[in-house]
């Protein structure tokens, strides 16, 4: 089992490798890298366009999802994902000694992997205990990113990205009790305007309703209620912020009952009426892009 210890008093060096194709804007990459100063840690929440896989060799940390309110914690032995445009922050423990092992695939790689290994937003960090062979074989594939000509680059790709499939299906549970919180998530995060009753939906589907809302609250880290209410306060962030929809209309598209519910819960939950939130959220002001919208003030 990965630990502390495993590296304790190691002098790993960072080392980065990244390689692109002259005709392409998108790059892959690898990486192991030692975070020992805040220089070197990003402390706003930030989103990317693009997807990367990494391991933390040592270190503390948490993983905080700006979507969902979630922070996952972060020791020796996680594995966190980078979601292209989800906005995030990696919180690294002063003086934890963080040292990362990272897989970066571009701009082209998400929608692979979040199809055919079902990821999803609220699941992005997991656990995974490597063999020697692995840091064997992360050695071999950088040596080989370092020194592959372009034209080669293609099949680098693929090595890159069979590698860090590997790595992210040992950090998934599986079984019955993933496939749960995966459907229920679905359930509770979409098709806001219909009253969605839990306890059929958990009937329909052969669950124990105390069984669901206890493994849901456990794995996600809120209830399914309170999981529901953040999705649909996220989708009206997003249709204030990105669309110039009348408040009404998207009020009734979200299923709140009037205008004046959506509004005065929507300023409970952000601190800002969903006007107040509009006109700040479509300011050309700097970094807004890189502000969570839950987070503007």
């Amino acid at each position: 089992m990965a630990n502390e210890n495993t590296f304790s008093g190691i002098d790993i060096p960072t080392r980065i490798v990244f390689r692109s194709n002259r005709n392409c804007n998108d790059r892959i990459g690898m990486g192991i890298q030692n975070k020992p100063e805040p220089g070197d840690r990003i402390t706003t929440p930030t989103s990317f366009s693009f997807f990367s896989v990494s391991w933390l060799a040592r270190g503390s940390g948490c993983y905080e999802n700006s979507i969902t309110g979630q922070r996952y914690p972060l020791g020796a032995g996680s594995v966190f994902l980078r979601r292209p445009e989800l906005e995030h922050l990696i919180r690294v423990d002063a003086e934890s000694g963080w040292l990362e092992y990272w897989l970066h695939l571009g701009n082209f790689a998400w929608p692979f992997f979040r199809n055919y290994l079902s990821l999803r937003d609220d699941n992005l960090t997991g656990y995974f205990d490597p063999s020697p062979e692995w840091f064997a074989r992360f050695d071999m594939l950088l040596n080989r990113l370092e020194t592959a000509p372009e034209d080669a680059l293609l099949e680098c790709a693929m090595e890159l990205c069979t590698f860090a499939a590997d790595c992210v299906r040992q950090t998934r549970g599986g079984g019955e009790e993933e496939d749960m919180i995966h459907r229920g998530c679905e359930f509770l995060g979409t098709n806001f305007a219909e009253n969605r009753d839990l306890h059929a939906f958990c009937r329909k589907n052969g669950w124990g309703y105390e069984r669901f809302r206890k493994l849901f609250t456990d794995r996600i880290g809120i209830s399914p209620n309170r999981y529901r209410i953040q999705r649909r306060t996220a989708a009206a962030r997003s249709l204030l912020a990105q669309t110039y929809r009348s408040i009404e209309s998207i009020s009734r598209e979200l299923g709140y009952c009037s205008v004046f519910d959506f509004s005065a819960k929507f300023k409970s939950y952000t601190g800002l009426s969903p006007s107040e939130f509009r006109r700040k959220a479509q300011a050309p002001y700097r970094d807004f892009f890189h502000t969570p919208l839950n987070l503007i003030k």
